[in-house]
């Protein structure tokens, strides 16, 4: 049920994650985000992201003169899922509000299934459009300042 809430970790779960949860990890000092990554890796969780996840969380970094290091050992962990043409087509037509990156992540996660991944993401408009086609939603980001995990 995709509004059913979804727990932290469990046996072989599979992950789809957003920058928005993978940033507060490594940039943002969340540690309820390093505390639910470290949880989920020591459970035998796979982690999955696009490539445009590796493009906007290693931005950032860079952008911020943080080190590559850890952003590159996170993202090590991760299996990304390729953009190309057919992926940006699919993205085009969702019907969901979403902004560019957000629809990629969508129909990159739409591609392993439905049933398949748990969407992870701290950004709300994400989240609504996730659970409206029926993924389960987990926001880990539970010491935001700014606001609420967003399911």
């Amino acid at each position: 049920m995709p509004n059913e809430a979804v727990s932290m970790t469990s046996p072989e779960r599979t992950w789809f994650v957003d920058s928005s949860v993978l940033l507060r990890a490594i940039a943002d000092n969340s540690t309820a985000a390093r505390t639910w990554f470290e949880s989920a890796y020591a459970a035998g969780d796979r982690f999955v992201g696009s490539r445009i996840l590796e493009l906007e969380v290693l931005r950032v970094v860079k952008n911020a003169g943080l080190s590559l290091d850890v952003a590159t050992e996170y993202l090590d962990e991760f299996a990304l899922v390729a953009v190309g043409d057919d992926l940006i087509d699919e993205a085009i037509a969702l019907d969901a509000g979403l902004g560019g990156a957000d629809s990629l992540h969508i129909a990159a996660a739409l591609r392993l299934g439905i049933d398949s991944v748990t969407i992870v993401t701290h950004d709300a408009q994400m989240a609504k459009a996730a659970i409206a086609l029926g993924f389960a939603v987990l926001d880990p980001v539970t010491d935001d300042p700014q606001r609420g995990a967003v399911v």
